[in-house]
């Protein structure tokens, strides 16, 4: 069976529930859009100060009720090999978005990002295998600010064919991803068909959506794209600093979230994500790799699975700066508690979400190998239980020459490609190399190696001009 992790009890995920619906009748969501508000107010919402929806828990329950669950949850590929079956082969890991700097690959300097060092991530991101989907990891900052999402749109679909996470700013770059993805695949109904790219909504923390947020929601819903809702509130400073108010907090800001799409097209695909954090009280900087990160996460994923819902849970965010110890602690303490309790797991970022590095991909696409193996578990049955094995090796034997073992190891245990398990001689002979070199070699290694499928000439020069001539004014 697959191991579980739990942080609430079945009395605490209801309470904290019932908390939630609570919350939304009596402070609500503020909404500033008015089309938002007229899709709410029509559904059963009270609408207060021409912006808040103060929403019934029987409108949540018909929310819950519709919404599509994790069994049978898809996330498309261009190809299908490159599907997501929620269930069957989560938990995933895919990348987070928006950092500013990457280090180099060569230098090891940190510089801004550019969108030769995005297309180099994303290629990077095609080839791993353990990496399920692709996002824009690092802005390029040679390019206008307002349209960046545009370039890392025609960036991704130029140099990697697994599904993407995008941020949506407003609706008009929902219209124009649905043009420039369709171009990919050879037009918008195809595209539809089997939609692979997906955006992702955040809450502003606390009780809010923009308005942007709000039009590109309700544009993608329209459509019938999956919606990945997001809440991430800074513990003690746009959230309480306690976990339970911080848990309940979430799970109502998703509810609210939830509520909207359903309102929108009953049935619309969503998927329930959880950024929660705490403020380092001492410096002011936001944590994003302590403990209270994985337990807000492990809490988090099980008011989602309460839900029946597909969970998303950002995890490798480290608070190191660098591939070091700091980092690989976290990786592993956040990564596995978020892997147990969610299905897709996010990140690869350094320094409060704001640097990329090369090498950080391949050791993350390592971790999420090594993690994957835990979850999984293992069966218990006559063959895995091999007491005639055992039997028959007898006292003081060796099951090593053991046709079992031949025919089972291979399936049991883990293999790492980065990870050195050479004892301290041959590890020294060949240039005791720490991991953070080792991943940057096969950096270097995959980069000159791997080609992604090229789209034809004229559709990337497309992409291209569609990214140069979009305009703040689409929003």
């Amino acid at each position: 069976m697959r191991p579980e992790i739990s942080f609430l009890s079945p009395e605490e995920q209801e309470r904290i529930h019932q908390a939630a619906l609570w919350l939304l009748e009596n402070v609500g969501m503020q909404m500033p859009c008015p089309e938002a508000l007229a899709i709410m107010k029509k559904g059963g919402a009270k609408i207060e100060d021409d912006s808040t929806a103060k929403i019934p828990r029987e409108l949540v329950q018909y929310a819950v009720d519709v919404a599509p669950k994790r069994d049978g949850f898809v996330l498309y590929g261009r190809k299908p090999e490159d599907d997501i079956h929620f269930g069957k082969d989560t938990p995933v890991l895919i990348s987070m978005a928006s950092a500013t700097h990457v280090i180099d690959l060569d230098s090891e300097e940190r510089h801004l990002c550019t969108s030769d060092d995005l297309a180099k991530l994303v290629r990077l991101m095609d080839a791993l295998p353990n990496i399920s989907a692709a996002a824009a990891l690092a802005n390029p900052q040679e390019v206008p600010r307002s349209t960046v999402n545009w370039y890392a749109l025609a960036i991704l679909l130029k140099n990697c064919s697994k599904p993407f996470i995008i941020a949506p700013p407003g609706a008009g770059f929902v219209r124009d991803a649905i043009k420039m993805a369709g171009l990919a695949v050879g037009g918008e109904d195809k595209l539809l068909e089997r939609p692979f790219i997906y955006f992702n909504v955040l809450v502003r923390c606390p009780f809010q959506i923009d308005r942007l947020s709000l039009e590109a929601l309700i544009e993608l819903c329209r459509y019938g794209f999956p919606a990945i809702l997001g809440s991430g509130p800074i513990l003690g400073a746009t959230g309480p600093a306690t976990m339970a108010a911080g848990v309940a907090q979430v799970h109502a800001e998703m509810l609210a979230g939830i509520v909207l799409t359903q309102l929108i097209r009953p049935g619309n695909p969503v998927v329930y994500a959880s950024t929660g954090r705490i403020m380092d009280m001492r410096t002011g900087n936001v944590s994003m790799a302590g403990p209270e990160f994985s337990i807000l996460k492990g809490a988090a994923g099980q008011m989602g699975r309460y839900l029946g819902l597909p969970v998303k849970l950002p995890a490798f965010l480290r608070d190191a700066k660098v591939l070091d110890a700091q980092a690989g602690f976290e990786t592993g303490t956040v990564g596995l508690v978020s892997a147990l309790a969610g299905d897709i797991i996010n990140g690869m970022q350094f320094d409060m979400d704001l640097l990329v590095d090369f090498a950080d991909l391949v050791f993350s696409d390592e971790a999420m190998a090594a993690i994957k193996r835990i979850v999984r578990g293992f069966t218990v049955d006559d063959n895995s239980l091999a007491l005639d094995v055992i039997k028959q090796v007898g006292p003081g034997g060796n099951f090593l020459k053991n046709k079992h073992t031949l025919r089972n190891f291979r399936s049991e245990f883990w293999m790492p490609r980065l990870m050195d398990r050479r004892g301290w001689t041959a590890w020294y002979a060949d240039g005791h190399k720490d991991i953070a070199k080792r991943a940057r070699e096969r950096a270097r290694e995959i980069l000159a190696e791997h080609q992604p499928e090229r789209l034809a000439p004229e559709v990337e020069a497309e992409l291209d001009r569609m990214a140069r001539e979009a305009t703040i004014s689409y929003a």
